[in-house]
């Protein structure tokens, strides 16, 4: 049975709501995406700065002192996964967790730390166990955040419990492109030559208390930086996922209105010409008596 002009109507104005609520939750993700990418900025500029600074002291080392440079032979892992705690965000929070997931299955399973609501549900769904799991944190995350999250694993790692520790989290190219990583971020991996060569090896610089001590405050600030990164990058990704998903349902919403406004119209007509015929058919039937 065809739909009436009243329930077009009803449907129109429907969809017309739906869409100023899209149209508003876009520009507010926007003005989030701003904010979120001026931190980011800031951030990626000190976390490449403090990897030069390792890479710069690391060569003064003798062999593998610290126990975060030791490499293990086992393949035992720990994932940090960074998802949102809102959803609304296209296929943001999908692709990370399946990242997880593929990591995951490469080595047979893992310890399991998920930052956000979304993630912590479909994991939890998907039967893996979740040792750590932060909420509240994915929008407007601290460097404290990150240090913390950063100190259960060091100590986890340094019990045994792992034998790498990942971060999967979404790399921010722009508002429309979102990469889903997974970095390695313990045992930390030995600089290259070109890499030492490039940094500048600092032997001719005295370090106090000692080479050792420098490192290690070095490698502690390093984690928790990459790690405060990663939450950064997630986060400006979110918001540019969810700015670009609603800005394709406002435009979806747009072309419904205009389906339905066509159907109305066609509807409306109909009905009008069917009035005429009654009309024409009641005159042509008085006229005939």
């Amino acid at each position: 049975m065809a739909e009436s002009t009243r329930d077009i109507r009803r449907r129109i104005k429907s969809v017309r709501s739906t869409q100023q609520i899209t149209g508003a939750m876009k520009m507010v993700a926007a003005s989030k995406l701003r904010k979120a990418q001026n931190r980011l900025m800031a951030v990626r500029p000190y976390d490449e700065l403090v990897s030069r600074q390792l890479k710069s002291v690391l060569p003064r080392l003798v062999g593998d002192e610290h126990p975060l440079l030791s490499r293990r032979t086992g393949e035992r892992v720990a994932l940090i996964v960074i998802t949102s705690d809102k959803g609304l965000a296209g296929a943001y929070n999908h692709n990370i967790v399946r990242e997880a997931e593929t990591v995951l299955k490469r080595h047979g399973g893992g310890q399991l730390c998920v930052i956000g609501k979304k993630g912590m549900h479909t994991l939890k769904r998907d039967g893996y166990e979740i040792k750590y799991a932060y909420t509240g944190i994915s929008e407007n995350a601290t460097f404290n955040n990150a240090a913390e999250i950063m100190r259960n694993h060091v100590r986890d790692y340094m019990a045994g419990d792992f034998d790498q520790l990942y971060v999967v989290y979404s790399y921010f190219r722009s508002a429309i492109s979102q990469q889903p990583r997974a970095e390695l971020l313990l045992p930390l991996v030995p600089p290259t030559d070109e890499e030492r060569a490039e940094a500048g090896v600092q032997e001719d610089i005295m370090m106090e208390p000692s080479v050792e001590a420098v490192v290690a405050a070095l490698l502690e600030e390093s984690l928790d930086v990459k790690l405060y990164r990663a939450l950064m990058e997630s986060a400006t990704s979110e918001h540019g996922a969810r700015m670009t998903s609603m800005e394709n349902a406002t435009q979806n919403a747009e072309e419904m209105i205009s389906d339905l406004t066509l159907i109305f119209n066609r509807a409306r007509q109909a009905m009008i010409t069917r009035e005429i015929a009654e009309i024409v058919g009641g005159a042509e039937a008085l006229s005939g008596k």
